[in-house]
């Protein structure tokens, strides 16, 4: 095609003006969130499984040390901090009990637990709920179902099966405008 065709559909175009463009659909992964709170009883439940399981470690670790009853307190409450920091940080959110029973903590904002907020969740604010054990009823009366530890690091124990679901939307393109509008 040379120079005068290409300049004669230009003015051909100008003259009948903007044609109707068809809208092309285009899909969009999009997060849906649908994460569903963990009642109070359902997490009393997986935190006495959770004690059960810290008993026993006590039972078979406290012997191996000396009679001192200072030692074996300390070990104790050095294996239940271990326990609690180690597995919901390896499992990225589950101690066993909460794996049993299909709960998980999140925080509240979406993003991934990381190692502080873990750490300070389960060494820190346990050593404060296992000295004054009332805070734990928090969790029974707060909207997001939140214990004390819950409430200063920002997370929330949710049923890991509803916690998110990815899916596609149809998206709409409208090329004259550039934005995108959603159905």
């Amino acid at each position: 095609m040379d120079q005068e065709q290409k300049n004669t559909l230009q003015e051909e175009n100008l003259q009948e003006g903007p044609k109707e463009e068809v809208q092309t659909p285009i899909y969009k992964k999009v997060l849906l969130d649908q994460r569903v709170l963990a009642g109070f009883f359902l997490r009393l439940v997986a935190f006495v499984i959770d004690l059960i399981l810290v008993g026993s470690l006590n039972a078979i670790l406290t012997p191996l040390f000396t009679d001192q009853a200072v030692v074996k307190n300390l070990v104790a409450i050095l294996v239940y901090l271990a326990y609690f920091v180690l597995t919901t940080g390896f499992t990225k959110g589950q101690t066993l009990g909460k794996m049993i029973l299909g709960l998980k903590v999140v925080r509240v904002d979406g993003k991934e637990l990381n190692w502080a907020d873990v750490f300070f969740r389960e060494a820190c604010c346990r050593l404060i709920l296992k000295i004054v054990l009332p805070l734990y009823l928090l969790a029974g009366v707060t909207d997001k179902k939140q214990h004390l530890g819950d409430l200063i690091c920002d997370t929330m124990v949710i049923k890991a099966a509803y916690e998110q679901e990815l899916f596609y939307e149809q998206v709409y393109q409208i090329p004259s405008y550039k934005k995108s509008y959603f159905i």
